[in-house]
């Protein structure tokens, strides 16, 4: 009999097999999935598949695997709304190009007039040996500039302490602050004003319970399979993180 830690595991492997990395959608499909619920929450996965971001660095964004199922998941066991890039993104990359040439932000617009969204969770993913975090980080929290924070301060420690409960590990802050470009984050800050977020980029030790043989990084780093009990730790700081804003008292 698998455990509910094991099922936890077994279903973001299961939810990840229908994000389709470097897969374009059908005609007339939006790369990206929405799920609607009654909740001041959204979580985001603007990098769940592979995004077109044109840039002098980079012409795409490779996926941040396992983003989309975590959010999607997360999602579902806390009843909280998602949006998620599932097909490879051509016509933008979310956390790059404004709203006006960006679907993704035009939609969590939408979300947030029609469902009150308070918060919004965007979850990235981070490089293993990213230079920009300590080795023993597993997890950073961008909520841009300190003297203009996309989140109050007590809701990033709250998310800080339980990241660090969990996981037993430090907590970076800052490292990816999601003020370069046109992030999500900085789109909810500046352009929504009343919707407060974060930018949650975690390491493959915390997200990647199976990396899949057409992931961009099986060709380079080959094949991966984080602790379980990291996964589960930081799935189960997210969902603590998300009945505590809800628990907060509504306008």
């Amino acid at each position: 009999m698998s455990s509910p830690q094991d099922s936890i595991i077994q279903q973001l492997i299961s939810t990840e097999a229908h994000v389709h990395y470097a897969e374009p959608p059908p005609p007339a499909v939006q790369p990206f999935v929405v799920v609607t619920r009654n909740s001041p929450i959204l979580i985001s996965a603007p990098h769940g598949s592979r995004t077109f971001r044109n840039s002098q660095d980079e012409a795409w964004h490779e996926e941040d695997e396992y983003t989309a199922a975590m959010a999607l998941l997360l999602g579902e066991r806390c009843g909280v709304s998602v949006i998620a890039n599932v097909w490879r993104s051509d016509a933008c990359d979310p956390n790059y190009q404004v709203e006006d040439q960006c679907a993704y932000k035009r939609q969590i617009r939408t979300i947030a007039e029609k469902q009150g969204v308070r918060w919004l969770i965007d979850l990235h993913g981070a490089a293993k040996d990213t230079e920009r975090m300590q080795a023993n980080q597993m997890v950073d929290l961008g909520t841009l500039k300190e003297a203009d924070s996309s989140l109050e301060m007590t809701h990033r420690n709250k998310l800080r302490d339980l990241l660090t409960s969990h996981l037993k590990s430090e907590v970076s802050i800052g490292a990816f602050p999601g003020s370069r470009n046109n992030t999500v984050t900085r789109f909810c800050r500046e352009g929504l004003k009343n919707v407060a977020a974060v930018q949650i980029e975690m390491k493959p030790q915390v997200r990647i319970p199976f990396r899949r043989v057409d992931a961009s990084s099986y060709a380079k780093l080959g094949p991966y399979s984080a602790p379980p009990d990291k996964v589960i730790a930081m799935f189960a700081a997210l969902a603590d993180f998300i009945n505590y804003l809800k628990q907060l008292p509504q306008p």
